[in-house]
């Protein structure tokens, strides 16, 4: 049996709307306060798409910028994966039309539907593509227009979501000369569409007159099961990391940003200080998939990345499915 190819991170890319909606903005909009936001979930702004802008324009705008921090053509490309749950249309599927708009002409493409966990399970799935050697260079986007979705007379959902994109090429090791993927971890709990969900447009609540008079096209959402399970399971895949190769190892933790608190209230649980973990929820919001390749660029560019240190990615979010990637730079 062949042995598996060490995988490594090329490039890294984010792209996010021009306009901010600001928590005084939705003052003026849904019966709620910048305090009651910033007290309960630590954000303060987050980025909306400008009317012409699509879930593809956003990827295809970090992918570009990942392909340049990679110094590589568009043509090197072998497969594209879009996670994403506000795609461009139902399908085809969002990557080939970024994957089109890219130049990536030798390219294959799908997208993986996980919401809030959709970079890390598409992370997984490129790196076992690069390992086996069927694919060479891999570009992962996590990319999302959430505030298409979004009901804005609903203040426990909109004042919580924006949009944005961010990506990643995962290659050989030796061709990255960073960012060597470890491992990672992949996991669900089904039945929980009550918690997380946008209900209409599938079989089970398909488009109609009853559907939109309902607000079923919307996004759902029962914040206090969220946030119970988003730390139980936010601080066991940290403490497990911790377990395995020791606190003093790790170097930065890139969360999904789901809210500051939930953040808070895990890191507290495993003993570790908020130092620790890059933050940037207060300027974005929780933009799902496109929440840890967001966080992953700017965090680098912040020089948070420590050379022979570890760099954890935990995420979690609607299915209820959750899991992680770990790195070391």
């Amino acid at each position: 049996m062949a042995s598996l190819i060490p995988v490594g991170i090329a490039g890294l890319g984010r792209y996010v709307p021009e306009r901010k909606l600001t928590n005084y903005d939705l003052e003026q909009i849904v019966d709620t306060s910048d305090e009651w936001i910033v007290q309960r979930t630590g954000i303060r702004e987050r980025r909306i798409a400008a009317p012409e802008e699509v879930t593809s324009t956003l990827a295809l705008a970090a992918a570009q910028a990942a392909l340049a921090d990679a110094n590589m053509a568009a043509d090197e490309i072998d497969l594209v994966l879009c996670a994403t749950v506000t795609g461009d249309q139902p399908f085809p599927a969002t990557a080939c039309r970024v994957g089109h708009d890219l130049g990536a002409t030798r390219a294959g493409g799908f997208d993986i539907a996980a919401a809030c966990s959709g970079f890390v399970f598409a992370s997984q799935i490129a790196a076992g593509f690069v390992q086996s050697g069927q694919f060479r260079n891999v570009m992962v986007i996590g990319a999302e227009v959430l505030s298409r979705i979004l009901d804005y007379e609903d203040r426990n959902t909109c004042v919580l979501f924006g949009d944005g994109a961010g990506a990643a090429i995962y290659t050989s090791l030796e061709r990255a000369g960073r960012g060597e993927y470890l491992g990672g971890s992949v996991s669900m709990e089904g039945g929980a569409e009550a918690i997380l969900a946008q209900p209409g447009g599938g079989s089970r609540h398909p488009a109609s007159k009853d559907s939109i008079e309902q607000r079923l096209h919307f996004m759902k959402m029962g914040g206090t099961r969220v946030f119970r399970f988003a730390v139980r399971v936010f601080a066991e895949l940290v403490q497990k990391v911790v377990d395995t190769y020791g606190r003093d190892q790790i170097g930065v933790i890139v969360p999904h940003q789901v809210n500051q608190r939930i953040i808070e209230a895990a890191m507290d649980q495993v003993g570790l200080p908020m130092d620790l973990a890059f933050i940037n929820i207060d300027r974005y919001g929780n933009t799902s998939a496109a929440s840890v390749p967001i966080a992953l660029r700017e965090a680098y560019d912040a020089g948070r990345m420590e050379k022979g240190k570890l760099v954890l990615m935990p995420a979690f979010g609607a299915g209820m499915a959750w899991g992680h990637v770990l790195l070391r730079w």
